[in-house]
């Protein structure tokens, strides 16, 4: 969350992809962790199966155009800077804005 917000107003973008359902209970924790982005369900794991997700979280860093810039498996304290860095390389390449 903290990096979407950071980034937001230079046009970067979040986007969570469930597999399965989200049923009442994601919405009730959607709601009380302020969650801003885009949640989509991915039910017939399609965008799984794509990206060959292995585990969870993954981050992928996608650019304009569609190509994976960055791909990180799993979270732990300091993977926020790693990930910073390549979104703030990525607007640097593109000129200010993702």
């Amino acid at each position: 969350m903290e990096l979407y917000e950071k980034y937001e107003e230079m046009g970067f973008k979040v986007v969570s992809i469930n597999s399965g359902t989200l049923g009442p209970a994601a919405g009730e924790f959607l709601d009380e962790n302020n969650v801003r982005h885009i949640v989509l369900s991915d039910e017939d794991r399609e965008v799984f199966d794509a990206y060959k997700v292995s585990g969870i979280p993954v981050t992928v860093v996608i650019d304009h155009e569609g190509r994976i810039i960055y791909r990180h498996l799993g979270f732990a304290p300091g993977d926020e800077e790693r990930m910073a860095k390549e979104i703030e390389t990525l607007i640097a390449w593109r000129g200010g804005e993702v």
